[in-house]
């Protein structure tokens, strides 16, 4: 009898182990969409761009970004949370980099419901990268 009570307490606890991995480890692929660009600047070539990120809410880091475009024109970031609980700051970044061709014009960041906005682009008289104007209606 005691034997059966410890191999259930065993499968129970190895459940409960295994569904807290599997959440810890689940949180890092989900992508974070309130992600907002604070600085960035370009390397002398203007071929790479260093830029620091933030996040308006007091929730939520992120751990890195894919970049579903580049190569030619347009580059789409989605952005991914830390790894834990919400408000885990295990392998959190702020700054990073990223390549940027001769031809590329636009940098995008994901935002919810799958969508993209444009958060920096190249000016096409100066060659200089800004941030969008937004005009209000």
């Amino acid at each position: 009898m005691k034997k059966k009570i410890l191999i259930i307490v065993g499968i129970v606890i190895g459940i409960i182990i295994t569904l807290l991995v599997a959440f810890f480890i689940g949180t890092g692929f989900t992508k974070n969409p309130k992600v907002e660009i604070i600085n960035y600047t370009l390397n002398k070539d203007r071929s790479v761009l260093n830029f620091t990120i933030g996040i308006p809410d007091s929730i939520g880091y992120t751990r890195g970004y894919k970049n579903k475009g580049g190569g030619v024109k347009s580059h789409y970031l989605n952005f991914y949370n830390t790894f834990g609980v919400i408000n885990s700051n295990w392998g959190a970044k702020f700054e990073f980099t990223l390549e940027l061709d001769e031809d590329d014009t636009e940098i995008y960041f994901n935002r919810t419901g799958g969508g993209y906005e444009l958060v920096l682009q190249k000016n096409e008289i100066t060659g200089e990268w800004e941030r969008p104007n937004k005009t209000n209606y």
